[in-house]
């Protein structure tokens, strides 16, 4: 079973992970692969095998520039979660907060008074 589909708008061909890097491709980038211009040289793809830089389609350019606005609306939402783990706090919900308290240990009522 392949999980490469073709685009039936632009005919493309792509996989379930749409960015390798984890990042959008800038708008300019290659056709094909997404690199920038001034590093691409030429680079192999499967869809499109050894090719040299190709301007995007006017699709390509919207659905990219889509994409890149979306992941740094989701970083910048992200941005005080990450930062409050970083700095070690415990972020849980009330439901796990009550079953860490119930698993803690009980000290006698002599230690506790002493």
């Amino acid at each position: 079973m392949s999980l490469v589909t073709r685009d039936p708008k632009t005919g493309l061909r792509r996989g379930p992970v749409r960015f390798p890097d984890g990042q959008p491709p800038v708008p300019s980038g290659c056709r094909w692969c997404g690199i920038p211009e001034g590093t691409h040289g030429r680079s192999y793809i499967a869809s499109a095998g050894t090719h040299t830089w190709e301007q995007p389609t006017r699709a390509q350019v919207l659905a990219r520039m889509k994409a890149r606005r979306t992941a740094r609306r989701y970083a910048r939402r992200m941005a005080p979660i990450l930062a409050a783990f970083e700095r070690g706090a415990e972020l849980v919900g009330p439901r796990e907060r009550r079953r860490r308290d119930r698993t803690e240990p009980t000290r006698p009522t002599s230690e506790r008074t002493a």
